[in-house]
């Protein structure tokens, strides 16, 4: 029993651990970036232990937060070929133009044909000063590293008088779709766990609602904190 209690301690203290949080930070990075390494056993031993933490609400807290506050990664999207072509006025100097003027106009229109690359990056999640989710209705946000959604206050009343809460979130984040369809294929899972985990989602709420965050290397692999966003207010009509 003593012995129990003394791994159970040393587990609690290193998912608490704000360096242990940091290694596996990185490395959730390099996985979602992929990033190729020689020693490819190593990563796979590296993903195992990421993927096991993220099971664990304090050491996937811990992660999320460090991966929050890194710089936004620089994607680089393949530079795309852009053809601007600029039509030329043909001078009618007789109502039958002959062949070498023809071949002269055709000439002239190819050199003022332009071919130049441009290289698109997408934009920064960074740049995004004011950061306001609505407090009337669940929103969702995307980032390189996961995603997050916001349920207000307003919403989790309605959840917690509901009879069936995976269903009712279920509607709720369905309205959304379109602004989150990189999570989409998620819902009917996110739906399922809140429904499973409303009791400690609820232990989350300090009255403005809650946040669910997660990583694409564990979509699934929720973590419920209380809403630290700005609060937008309702305008009553």
């Amino acid at each position: 029993m003593v012995l129990m209690s003394i791994l159970s301690y040393r587990k609690n203290k290193k998912n608490a651990d704000p360096k242990y949080h940091e290694s596996l930070a990185h490395t959730v990075k390099d996985i979602i970036l992929g990033v190729n390494h020689s020693d490819h056993s190593k990563d796979r031993k590296k993903a195992k232990k990421v993927v096991k933490a993220l099971q664990n609400k304090t050491a996937a807290q811990g992660m999320i937060d460090v991966l929050k506050a890194m710089p936004d990664p620089d994607l680089i999207i393949p530079s795309v070929e852009v053809t601007e072509v600029v039509v030329v006025e043909e001078e009618t100097t007789s109502t039958k133009p002959s062949k070498s003027s023809d071949k002269n106009n055709k000439e002239s229109s190819i050199k003022k044909i332009k071919k130049e690359k441009v290289t698109i990056k997408p934009p920064s999640t960074s740049s995004i000063k004011l950061f306001q989710p609505p407090s009337d209705n669940i929103s969702a946000y995307v980032y390189w590293w996961g995603y997050e959604i916001y349920v207000p206050q307003k919403c989790m009343g309605r959840l917690d008088q509901a009879q069936n809460v995976s269903n009712s979130f279920l509607g709720f984040i369905q309205i959304i779709a379109g602004n989150a369809s990189a999570i989409s294929p998620y819902f009917g899972l996110i739906s399922a766990w809140v429904g499973l985990q409303f009791t400690v989602i609820k232990s989350q709420n300090v009255g403005h609602g809650v946040v669910l965050a997660a990583t694409w290397v564990l979509p699934v692999a929720i973590v419920p904190r209380p809403w630290d966003a700005p609060l937008k207010e309702v305008k009553e009509v």
